[in-house]
Protein backbone atom coordinates (compact mmCIF):
# COMPACT_ATOMS: atom_id res chain seq x y z
CA UNK A 1 0.00 0.00 0.00
CA UNK A 2 1.20 3.37 -1.02
CA UNK A 3 1.23 5.87 2.09
CA UNK A 4 2.61 8.76 0.62
CA UNK A 5 1.34 10.86 -2.50
CA UNK A 6 2.95 10.67 -6.13
CA UNK A 7 5.24 13.59 -7.18
CA UNK A 8 3.50 13.41 -10.29
CA UNK A 9 0.39 13.54 -9.16
CA UNK A 10 1.07 16.37 -6.92
CA UNK A 11 2.77 18.49 -9.63
CA UNK A 12 -0.75 17.69 -11.99
CA UNK A 13 -2.83 18.93 -9.07
CA UNK A 14 -0.76 21.79 -8.76
CA UNK A 15 -1.00 22.98 -11.98
CA UNK A 16 -4.70 22.20 -12.16
CA UNK A 17 -5.31 24.53 -9.12
CA UNK A 18 -3.55 27.20 -10.95
CA UNK A 19 -5.26 26.81 -14.31
CA UNK A 20 -8.79 25.67 -13.85
CA UNK A 21 -11.55 26.83 -12.06
CA UNK A 22 -12.21 28.93 -9.82
CA UNK A 23 -8.38 29.59 -9.36
CA UNK A 24 -7.75 30.68 -13.04
CA UNK A 25 -10.20 33.52 -13.06
CA UNK A 26 -9.12 34.47 -9.41
CA UNK A 27 -5.34 34.68 -10.76
CA UNK A 28 -6.87 37.19 -13.58
CA UNK A 29 -8.83 39.01 -11.22
CA UNK A 30 -6.00 39.59 -9.34
CA UNK A 31 -3.70 40.66 -12.60
CA UNK A 32 -6.00 43.66 -13.08
CA UNK A 33 -5.63 44.59 -9.78
CA UNK A 34 -2.33 44.71 -10.25
CA UNK A 35 -2.49 46.40 -13.74
CA UNK A 36 -5.25 49.13 -12.45
CA UNK A 37 -2.81 52.04 -12.15
CA UNK A 38 -0.45 51.45 -15.07
CA UNK A 39 -3.29 50.19 -17.68
CA UNK A 40 -6.74 50.92 -15.79
CA UNK A 41 -8.53 50.68 -19.32
CA UNK A 42 -6.67 46.78 -20.17
CA UNK A 43 -7.64 46.37 -16.18
CA UNK A 44 -10.90 46.77 -16.58
CA UNK A 45 -11.72 44.69 -19.57
CA UNK A 46 -9.01 41.86 -18.00
CA UNK A 47 -11.14 42.14 -14.68
CA UNK A 48 -14.61 41.62 -16.68
CA UNK A 49 -12.98 38.59 -18.71
CA UNK A 50 -12.16 37.19 -15.68
CA UNK A 51 -15.91 37.65 -14.28
CA UNK A 52 -16.91 35.91 -17.36
CA UNK A 53 -14.72 33.65 -17.34
CA UNK A 54 -15.89 32.49 -13.53
CA UNK A 55 -19.39 32.85 -14.26
CA UNK A 56 -19.82 30.45 -17.95
CA UNK A 57 -17.15 28.17 -16.30
CA UNK A 58 -19.93 26.98 -13.41
CA UNK A 59 -23.28 26.78 -16.26
CA UNK A 60 -24.25 23.63 -17.60
CA UNK A 61 -24.25 25.36 -20.89
CA UNK A 62 -20.33 25.39 -21.01
CA UNK A 63 -20.00 21.78 -18.80
CA UNK A 64 -22.45 19.81 -21.86
CA UNK A 65 -20.41 21.69 -24.42
CA UNK A 66 -16.65 20.94 -23.48
CA UNK A 67 -17.62 17.17 -22.20
CA UNK A 68 -19.69 16.55 -25.16
CA UNK A 69 -16.63 17.46 -27.12
CA UNK A 70 -15.02 14.21 -25.61
CA UNK A 71 -17.56 11.75 -24.88
CA UNK A 72 -17.82 11.27 -28.78
CA UNK A 73 -17.37 7.33 -28.44
CA UNK A 74 -20.51 5.40 -29.19
CA UNK A 75 -22.09 3.17 -26.55
CA UNK A 76 -21.06 -0.29 -26.35
CA UNK A 77 -23.63 -3.39 -27.45
CA UNK A 78 -24.20 -6.35 -25.55
CA UNK A 79 -23.17 -8.77 -28.78
CA UNK A 80 -20.08 -6.90 -28.98
CA UNK A 81 -18.82 -6.76 -25.59
CA UNK A 82 -19.44 -11.06 -25.88
CA UNK A 83 -16.37 -10.88 -28.40
CA UNK A 84 -14.25 -9.82 -25.47
CA UNK A 85 -11.92 -11.69 -23.10
CA UNK A 86 -12.49 -9.54 -20.02
CA UNK A 87 -14.02 -6.31 -18.71
CA UNK A 88 -11.62 -3.62 -17.50
CA UNK A 89 -12.93 -1.34 -15.25
CA UNK A 90 -10.72 2.06 -14.45
CA UNK A 91 -10.57 3.54 -11.52
CA UNK A 92 -11.62 7.18 -10.67
CA UNK A 93 -10.98 8.13 -7.29
CA UNK A 94 -11.91 7.25 -3.55
CA UNK A 95 -13.17 8.81 -0.43
CA UNK A 96 -13.13 8.24 2.98
CA UNK A 97 -16.43 6.93 4.73
CA UNK A 98 -16.60 7.51 8.61
CA UNK A 99 -20.37 5.74 8.02
CA UNK A 100 -18.38 2.50 6.86
CA UNK A 101 -15.41 3.19 8.62
CA UNK A 102 -13.55 2.18 5.57
CA UNK A 103 -12.71 3.93 1.93
CA UNK A 104 -15.24 3.80 -0.89
CA UNK A 105 -15.73 4.58 -4.32
CA UNK A 106 -15.73 8.72 -5.45
CA UNK A 107 -18.75 8.68 -7.88
CA UNK A 108 -16.83 8.42 -10.75
CA UNK A 109 -15.60 5.17 -9.77
CA UNK A 110 -18.85 3.66 -8.46
CA UNK A 111 -20.72 4.75 -11.72
CA UNK A 112 -18.16 2.47 -13.57
CA UNK A 113 -18.17 -0.56 -11.47
CA UNK A 114 -21.89 -0.47 -11.72
CA UNK A 115 -21.41 -0.36 -15.53
CA UNK A 116 -19.18 -2.82 -15.45
CA UNK A 117 -20.88 -5.11 -12.94
CA UNK A 118 -24.01 -4.78 -15.90
CA UNK A 119 -22.08 -5.84 -18.27
CA UNK A 120 -19.98 -9.10 -16.30
CA UNK A 121 -23.36 -9.96 -15.45
CA UNK A 122 -25.24 -9.74 -19.43
CA UNK A 123 -22.13 -11.30 -20.63
CA UNK A 124 -20.30 -13.69 -18.19
CA UNK A 125 -17.26 -11.66 -18.41
CA UNK A 126 -14.38 -11.51 -16.00
CA UNK A 127 -13.71 -8.27 -14.52
CA UNK A 128 -10.03 -6.55 -14.00
CA UNK A 129 -10.40 -3.19 -12.17
CA UNK A 130 -7.32 -0.69 -12.23
CA UNK A 131 -6.10 1.85 -9.83
CA UNK A 132 -3.52 2.55 -7.51
CA UNK A 133 -2.61 5.34 -4.84
CA UNK A 134 -1.58 8.40 -6.43
CA UNK A 135 -2.67 10.34 -3.55
CA UNK A 136 -1.12 7.91 -0.92
CA UNK A 137 -3.42 4.92 1.55
CA UNK A 138 -5.52 2.43 0.05
CA UNK A 139 -5.18 1.79 -3.59
CA UNK A 140 -8.06 2.47 -5.88
CA UNK A 141 -8.35 -0.94 -7.25
CA UNK A 142 -8.85 -2.74 -3.87
CA UNK A 143 -11.50 -0.47 -2.52
CA UNK A 144 -13.39 -1.04 -6.25
CA UNK A 145 -13.12 -5.24 -5.38
CA UNK A 146 -14.34 -4.64 -2.29
CA UNK A 147 -17.38 -2.39 -3.45
CA UNK A 148 -17.98 -5.15 -6.37
CA UNK A 149 -18.44 -8.06 -4.00
CA UNK A 150 -20.47 -5.90 -1.34
CA UNK A 151 -22.63 -3.99 -3.53
CA UNK A 152 -23.09 -6.67 -6.34
CA UNK A 153 -21.42 -9.78 -5.41
CA UNK A 154 -19.15 -10.09 -8.27
CA UNK A 155 -15.11 -10.99 -7.21
CA UNK A 156 -13.03 -9.47 -10.47
CA UNK A 157 -10.91 -12.04 -11.61
CA UNK A 158 -7.56 -9.72 -11.34
CA UNK A 159 -6.66 -6.31 -9.32
CA UNK A 160 -3.92 -3.93 -10.33
CA UNK A 161 -3.32 -1.91 -7.97
CA UNK A 162 0.21 0.22 -8.46
CA UNK A 163 -1.19 2.13 -11.08
CA UNK A 164 -0.75 6.24 -10.52
CA UNK A 165 -1.90 7.48 -14.24
CA UNK A 166 -3.63 6.00 -16.86
CA UNK A 167 -1.07 5.35 -19.07
CA UNK A 168 -0.09 2.83 -16.04
CA UNK A 169 -3.34 1.81 -15.70
CA UNK A 170 -3.03 0.73 -19.53
CA UNK A 171 0.87 -1.05 -19.11
CA UNK A 172 0.25 -2.38 -15.81
CA UNK A 173 -3.55 -4.02 -17.00
CA UNK A 174 -1.66 -5.28 -20.16
CA UNK A 175 0.59 -7.47 -18.36
CA UNK A 176 -2.14 -9.13 -16.02
CA UNK A 177 -3.95 -9.94 -19.16
CA UNK A 178 -1.18 -11.05 -21.72
CA UNK A 179 -0.63 -13.95 -18.69
CA UNK A 180 -4.08 -14.76 -19.09
CA UNK A 181 -4.18 -14.90 -22.56
CA UNK A 182 -6.27 -12.23 -23.41
CA UNK A 183 -5.94 -10.26 -26.07
CA UNK A 184 -9.56 -8.30 -26.68
CA UNK A 185 -11.25 -6.38 -23.85
CA UNK A 186 -13.96 -3.88 -22.94
CA UNK A 187 -12.76 -0.75 -21.81
CA UNK A 188 -15.18 0.94 -19.06
CA UNK A 189 -14.36 4.37 -17.69
CA UNK A 190 -16.48 8.05 -18.46
CA UNK A 191 -17.53 9.04 -21.52
CA UNK A 192 -15.19 12.49 -21.14
CA UNK A 193 -12.00 10.15 -20.45
CA UNK A 194 -12.69 7.28 -22.98
CA UNK A 195 -10.74 9.42 -25.90
CA UNK A 196 -7.68 9.30 -23.77
CA UNK A 197 -8.21 5.94 -22.63
CA UNK A 198 -9.15 3.68 -25.20
CA UNK A 199 -5.28 4.43 -27.23
CA UNK A 200 -3.39 4.15 -24.26
CA UNK A 201 -4.60 0.15 -23.68
CA UNK A 202 -4.24 -0.12 -28.01
CA UNK A 203 -0.40 1.03 -27.57
CA UNK A 204 -0.19 -1.87 -24.83
CA UNK A 205 -1.24 -4.42 -28.23
CA UNK A 206 -4.44 -5.03 -26.60
CA UNK A 207 -8.12 -4.97 -28.86
CA UNK A 208 -9.95 -2.59 -27.07
CA UNK A 209 -13.69 -2.19 -27.47
CA UNK A 210 -15.02 0.93 -25.40
CA UNK A 211 -17.74 1.21 -23.44
CA UNK A 212 -17.93 4.60 -22.11
CA UNK A 213 -20.10 5.50 -19.09
CA UNK A 214 -21.23 8.59 -17.50
CA UNK A 215 -22.07 10.99 -20.17
CA UNK A 216 -22.44 14.45 -18.68
CA UNK A 217 -26.13 14.85 -19.00
CA UNK A 218 -28.68 17.80 -17.64
CA UNK A 219 -32.65 17.31 -17.36
CA UNK A 220 -35.13 21.14 -17.70
CA UNK A 221 -34.71 23.82 -20.33
CA UNK A 222 -32.47 25.81 -21.84
CA UNK A 223 -32.48 28.79 -19.56
CA UNK A 224 -31.86 26.59 -16.41
CA UNK A 225 -28.65 25.60 -18.52
CA UNK A 226 -27.30 28.87 -17.71
CA UNK A 227 -27.51 28.88 -13.82
CA UNK A 228 -24.38 28.22 -12.38
CA UNK A 229 -24.03 25.52 -10.14
CA UNK A 230 -21.60 23.58 -8.34
CA UNK A 231 -21.72 20.12 -10.29
CA UNK A 232 -21.25 22.38 -13.17
CA UNK A 233 -18.06 23.85 -12.36
CA UNK A 234 -16.38 20.58 -11.21
CA UNK A 235 -17.22 18.98 -14.50
CA UNK A 236 -16.29 22.20 -16.71
CA UNK A 237 -12.90 20.99 -14.22
CA UNK A 238 -12.63 17.75 -15.63
CA UNK A 239 -13.13 18.93 -19.26
CA UNK A 240 -10.49 21.15 -18.95
CA UNK A 241 -8.09 19.26 -17.07
CA UNK A 242 -8.91 16.51 -19.77
CA UNK A 243 -8.41 18.57 -22.64
CA UNK A 244 -5.23 19.43 -21.48
CA UNK A 245 -4.35 15.61 -20.97
CA UNK A 246 -4.97 15.26 -24.30
CA UNK A 247 -2.36 17.93 -25.35
CA UNK A 248 -0.10 16.52 -22.79
CA UNK A 249 -0.07 12.80 -24.47
CA UNK A 250 0.13 14.18 -28.27
CA UNK A 251 2.77 16.16 -27.18
CA UNK A 252 4.55 13.21 -26.48
CA UNK A 253 3.94 10.74 -28.49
Amino acid sequence: MLETISPDVLVRQFIGALFFPPLNSLFLLLLAYWWQRRAPRAARCLAAVALLLLYLQATPWLAMRLNGALESTPVASLDAVRQSGAIVVLGGGKRPAPEYAANVPSGDTFTRLRYGAYLARATGLPLLVSGGAPSGGEPEARVMARALQQDFGITPRWIEDRSDTTADNARLSAVLLREARVGRITLVTQAWHMRRAQPLFAAQGLSVLAAPTGFTRYDGIGLQHWLPTGRAMQEVFQAEREWLGLLYYRLRS
